[in-house]
Formats: structure tokens, C-alpha cells, sequence
């Protein structure tokens, strides 16, 4: 079996790239990656990686657009609702997608309640199916909105 070429690393704002759409904060780097290449392969949507919370937001800007896709938990630092606030002080029009290993309908209507978009869950089958999904009507309402 080949082994992967891409190394999971931190990324900066000022260093990423202007042309990702999507962010994804997950310190799985097997997920992420997996996302990453589903989201580049079937729906042409470029993303960055960043391993933890404070990685993403030592460098966020209120003026960001990007999309996030931002996971429930981390082995360190805050949790994804606490990360989940803060890009919203930031920027209350941010678009955050939040993903979760864990089957908690508490958790689910919590981070809806702050904020977040959409809620999925990662043992779900058709996470990255969702995923994209909910990026596509976010994008397709954005763009209603302009005309």
C-alpha cells in the first residue's frame, strides 16, 4: 500500500492560499484528508487543513468567507463549540459546519443554537456526502442572493 504523500501541518491565514473555499479544522488528519481530496474531486471546492482551533483562529480575520468545517472535538486545546463562538464574535456571518464522532443530540442542537450551520455526524456513511451538500445550497443561496 502506498503511503500518503501529504504531511498533516499547521497552516496560517497569511501563508494559505487565496483560492481554498473551504476550511476544515480537524486533528484527525485521516478524515481531513479524506475530505479534503472528496471535497477537490467532487465538487471542485479547494480547502485548507489546520490540526486545532487556535491554529485557525490565531490567524482569522472577521472578513474571511470562506467556508468551515470545523470538528466537536480536539485531543488539546477548546472544543469546537468554544472555537465555534469565537469565529462567530468574529465574524457573526461566518458559515461553520460542525462534524462530531459522538451520537450527542445534545451537542447537535447546542452548536446549532450558537451558531453553526449544519451539524453531522463522522459515522455517519454520507458524512462527506453531506458535507458537500450543505456546502452546494450554501453557495447556490449566496449567489440567489447576489441577482
Amino acid at each position: 500500500m502506498p503511503k500518503p504523500t501529504e504531511q498533516a501541518q499547521d497552516v496560517t491565514i497569511e501563508n494559505a492560499s487565496d483560492e481554498s473555499e473551504v476550511i476544515i479544522i480537524d486533528d484527525d488528519p485521516g478524515f481531513s484528508f479524506m475530505l479534503k481530496d472528496y471535497l477537490l474531486t467532487s465538487g471542485e471546492m479547494k480547502s485548507e487543513l489546520f490540526a486545532s482551533g487556535n491554529a485557525f483562529l490565531a490567524g482569522y480575520k472577521s472578513g474571511d468567507s470562506r467556508k468551515i468545517i470545523l470538528d466537536y472535538e480536539f485531543n488539546e486545546g477548546p472544543n469546537g463549540l468554544v472555537v465555534l463562538q469565537k469565529i462567530k464574535a468574529l465574524n457573526p456571518m461566518a458559515v461553520v459546519i460542525v462534524v462530531s464522532g459522538q451520537d450527542d443530540l445534545e451537542k447537535a442542537v447546542e452548536t446549532l443554537r450558537k451558531g453553526a450551520t449544519d451539524y453531522f455526524l463522522k459515522t455517519n456513511k454520507t458524512v462527506f456526502a453531506n458535507i458537500l451538500c450543505s456546502l452546494m445550497k450554501i453557495k447556490e443561496m449566496e449567489k440567489n442572493k447576489w441577482n
